[in-house]
């Protein structure tokens, strides 16, 4: 009686784990580090995250356009700044 009780412990488990990664329940910044280089011609797209309940601080993601590869930008840089006002001033409303 021991080991099904055992078992079954076991199987609720790893279905309440299978359960919340497959909800993306990340309670972290994307961004450990970030890039203050210019290399506006090399981005293909940005995203923008605002702080939330996850993460205080506001994310600014770019996927580079050969490589595919997400790099963090960092919001204080002046050519950021810009392009995240320029992102801003052509969203629609």
């Amino acid at each position: 009686m021991n080991c099904k009780i055992f078992v079954a412990s076991i199987i609720v488990l790893v279905a309440f784990l299978a359960i919340s990664e497959g909800l993306g329940v990340d309670d972290r910044c994307r961004c450990i580090k970030t890039e203050s280089r210019r290399m506006g011609k090399l981005i293909e797209k940005i995203e923008l995250f605002p702080p939330s309940s996850h993460c205080k601080d506001s994310e600014i993601i770019a996927t580079l356009k050969e490589t595919r590869q997400e790099i963090c930008l960092d919001p204080a840089a002046p050519w950021v700044k810009k392009i995240i006002e320029r992102i801003i001033a052509n969203k629609p409303t």
